[in-house]
């Protein structure tokens, strides 16, 4: 048996802020919540104590990438995802030749299995794409019909470690596809669409996000209502911002806010293997990027994932809206996204759930706490 003791000025727990909060833990999981004095062993935190973050679109980080899909770069990828104040996260696969995708997902998930405590915790894969419409930053030239074959090799390359999926709502097959994820017990997201063609038809069959709110999904429009449009008016959908000050301006960050409030806002960090890293030229998926200013952007000046880790994106967020506190901060960053790909343990201080925290420092840090 392993215990661990802390002390924290305010933990954020589900209905409340609470001040001079002890939180005990043994074998990394939550045993007490409570006020009563600390043992002399307990480690003091100052700040305020919030769920720990997750992640779900890490596309690399700490100069690799995840589509290397080897033991080497994933684990640097989930030590750089930890730095940065997140403490579980979905490494994210993006389009590719199906084969070369397949063996990705396979390596992937097989790294999955074997984590043993390195670095943030892989709750599951994300695949985003080859299903797609819009290319943004993805090959166009490697997008594919989700056909029922092809979502039986992906099920199958994946081992039971696919957590999120993200396909486009207008590709012919898209709602059937939904259907046979969501009955796998994978979440399905809708993105990298600038169409409004079958999108109600997908929420309809089990989508429950979108990817990346307002990027590759076209224009927002006010008679030509495009997925964006769609995704803030729908009730059933959490919205996932990359609030970098890049991919979505502050001033939209706000309104996509007050319309989403805490129940439905996601924060990801879309992050690439420039994440936690100096300026400078990485790659995504075989592409080349560069890093200038904290931006990325391929070849051609796209937009292509970000340099942000979790730490800064909740900064950010705090800046960008006033109005939100460490409690909406908690459900953005951690209860949220942890509820939408259904990893129970994680996204509330409670018991019974992963002793992992993400600590709002009052020197201004933000950090990764874990048993």
């Amino acid at each position: 048996m392993i215990a661990s003791e802390w002390i924290v000025d305010r933990a954020v727990l589900p209905s409340v802020v609470q001040a001079g909060t002890r939180i005990a833990a043994v074998d990394g999981r939550i045993v007490a919540v409570d006020q009563v004095a600390a043992g002399p062993a307990a480690v003091r935190l100052r700040g305020t104590l919030l769920p720990g973050f997750v992640d779900l679109q890490v596309n690399g980080a700490g100069g690799r990438s995840v589509d290397e899909a080897t033991p080497d770069a994933l684990d640097a990828v989930a030590a750089a995802v930890l730095a940065g104040g997140a403490v579980a996260f979905l490494p994210t696969l993006i389009t590719a030749p199906w084969e070369r995708l397949l063996a990705q997902v396979d390596a992937v998930a097989r790294w999955i299995e074997a984590w043993r405590g390195h670095g943030a915790e892989p709750l599951g894969l994300h695949v985003e794409g080859p299903f797609l419409q819009a290319a943004g930053a993805h090959d166009a030239a490697h997008f594919l019909a989700p056909e029922p074959a092809r979502l039986r090799e992906l099920l199958a390359a994946a081992r039971g470690r696919l957590r999120l999926v993200t396909l486009a709502h207008s590709v012919p097959g898209a709602a059937a596809a939904v259907a046979t994820f969501v009955a796998a017990g994978v979440t399905c997201a809708l993105g990298h669409c600038d169409r409004s063609e079958g999108f109600a038809d997908c929420v309809a069959a089990g989508a429950t996000a979108v990817t990346h709110l307002f990027n590759a999904m076209g224009r927002l429009h006010h008679r030509e209502l495009g997925p964006a449009a769609l995704a803030l008016d729908e009730p059933r959908v959490a919205c996932p911002l990359i609030v970098d000050g890049a991919h979505v301006d502050p001033v939209m960050v706000r309104l996509a806010f007050r319309i989403l409030g805490p129940d439905r806002t996601v924060l990801v960090s879309d992050a690439v293997a420039a994440a936690g890293m100096p300026d400078g030229s990485y790659t995504l998926s075989g592409m080349r990027v560069h890093a200038a200013g904290g931006v990325v952007r391929d070849e051609h000046g796209r937009l292509a994932g970000s340099a942000l880790s979790m730490a800064h994106a909740a900064t950010n967020f705090l800046r960008f809206v006033p109005s939100a506190g460490p409690w909406t901060l908690a459900r953005a960053a951690a209860g949220n996204p942890a509820r939408l790909v259904r990893a129970d343990d994680y996204g509330a201080l409670t018991k019974g759930r992963r002793a992992a925290f993400t600590l709002l420092g009052d020197d201004g840090t933000v950090t990764a706490v874990r048993a």
